[in-house]
């Protein structure tokens, strides 16, 4: 979203080597890595480990980061028994970061202007010392022509090292055949001087000024580092605790009665949707920010994050019935539990369930974090590539995001029968928290079983 710039300093963080991954990229380009890891909002797990090993780099570089870094090195086990404080102050780190960003542009904008104007005076200094060269030429052509007999290697000497005018009035003084053009020639290359010396001077301020700003950019980008490493480091300690906070939250859809009231009603229209031939991508161009099963540093993760800006459309996997549908949640935040309205599952923001038949056979398909009024109404009928929401980052999220959870459950014959009788269950009769790892179709077990959304979609 961004650009910036960074230094190269010497000992490695001995506090930081266990905690961060020495990582194997070329971190030569600070622009690019400067940009990547203090100014998107999303990383892929990818390159959040990326970014963590250019922070060691950095910190590597940096007592005062080293510090900072430490310090949160060490505070990790508070943070894990204090999970929810810290998830609330983890919105303040992000604010701070994104205020630091905002610094970071205006001082580039001063950065730009004084790379302008010493640019320019470089050019004036230039074309002065053209015009001073050109008239002490001028000069000397002069005295060699007016005194023939004089010893000229040692006059010449002294004039080229005159800077000033008194300098050149008392040479000028010495010689009884200066004429008045000379030395109105000569007053001229005095105050061309003093010309080209006051330009020298602003030119040595300038790059005063810009070296000054540019390590404030340094400064700053140190900061946001430390800050988002902060951040992920909450991230990371919550995802730990988070699939268990899920199972002790909501884990059936509200009213099931006129849910199944509503699938009745368009029984005939259930009736006659099709199997689709196979699965639909549900958010192109999106990335992936963190897989399936587990997150990179620990905890468990029940689906597939496919990262994206936000509005991004999301669209139906397959032809089918929106089953269960929640809204009404803002932009979350880590730790945020906001379900949607009516109750949907613990920390998704708002949700949709769809119920489709791929290829002869039955799935649901689990959208959460999806965009304020964006939710597809429950009891759509829809089919392969329809809108279903928007990427929002609602509930319990730190960016821009659609959660996707897949779970089979068993022949596509039983569509209708199977939206008619649904008992609410939001995990499908798959379990929630580490209790769900037993029930992974990967591992042989059968309806219903939950499916990794890599395996249809990839990532």
């Amino acid at each position: 979203m961004k650009k910036k710039v960074i230094p190269v300093f010497l000992s490695v963080l001995m506090g930081l080597v266990c905690a961060l991954p020495v990582h194997a990229e070329d971190y030569s380009d600070t622009e690019y890595w400067n940009t990547l890891c203090t100014e998107t909002d999303v990383l892929s797990a990818e390159e959040k480990t990326a970014c963590q090993g250019y922070m060691q780099y950095i910190a590597s570089q940096s007592e005062d980061l080293q510090a900072r870094l430490d310090e949160i090195e060490a505070s990790k086990a508070e943070i894990a028994a204090n999970i929810q404080t810290y998830a609330a102050q983890a919105r303040e780190y992000q604010a701070q970061a994104d205020a630091l960003n905002d610094d970071i542009a205006d001082l580039n904008g001063q950065i730009a202007v004084l790379e302008k104007e010493i640019e320019e005076t470089q050019a004036t200094i230039d074309a002065k010392q053209a015009e001073i060269d050109a008239a002490e030429e001028k000069i000397r052509e002069r005295m060699v022509a007016a005194q023939p007999t004089m010893r000229l290697n040692q006059f010449l000497d002294v004039l080229a090292g005159a800077k000033t005018f008194d300098d050149l009035v008392r040479i000028a003084n010495g010689l009884a055949t200066i004429t008045q053009y000379d030395e109105k020639t000569m007053n001229d290359l005095a105050a061309d001087i003093d010309e080209l010396n006051t330009a020298k001077a602003k030119l040595e301020t300038d790059k005063a000024s810009l070296d000054a700003a540019k390590q404030e950019v340094v400064d700053k980008q140190n900061s946001i580092l430390a800050l988002k490493y902060q951040v992920q480091v909450i991230e990371e300690e919550l995802n730990n605790q988070f699939a268990e906070l899920e199972a002790q939250g909501n884990k059936y859809a509200a009213d099931i009665d006129a849910i199944q009231e509503t699938m009745r009603q368009i029984s005939e229209q259930l009736n006659s949707v099709a199997a689709s031939p196979g699965w639909t991508y549900p958010v192109p161009g999106a990335k992936i920010s963190a897989g399936t099963w587990s997150y990179p540093s620990g905890g468990v993760h029940l689906g597939e994050d496919f990262a994206a800006a936000k509005g991004t459309t999301v669209y139906a996997v397959g032809n089918g019935v929106v089953l269960y549908s929640t809204d009404g949640c803002g932009d979350g935040y880590l730790g945020n539990w906001c379900t949607g309205s009516p109750t949907g599952s613990l920390g998704g923001g708002n949700q949709v369930y769809l119920l489709t038949k791929i290829n002869g056979s039955l799935y649901a398909v689990k959208y959460l974090h999806l965009l304020a009024g964006s939710p597809i109404a429950q009891g759509t009928i829809v089919m392969a590539g329809d809108y279903i929401g928007q990427v929002g980052t609602s509930g319990n999220s730190s960016g821009p995001h659609c959660h996707i959870e897949v779970f089979y459950l068993g022949s596509g014959d039983n569509f209708t029968n199977y939206a008619q009788t649904w008992d609410s269950d939001l995990a499908f009769g798959c379990g929630w928290g580490t209790a769900a790892l037993s029930r992974l179709c990967e591992n042989g077990v059968g309806a219903p079983c939950r499916v990794k959304p890599e395996s249809v979609f990839g990532g």
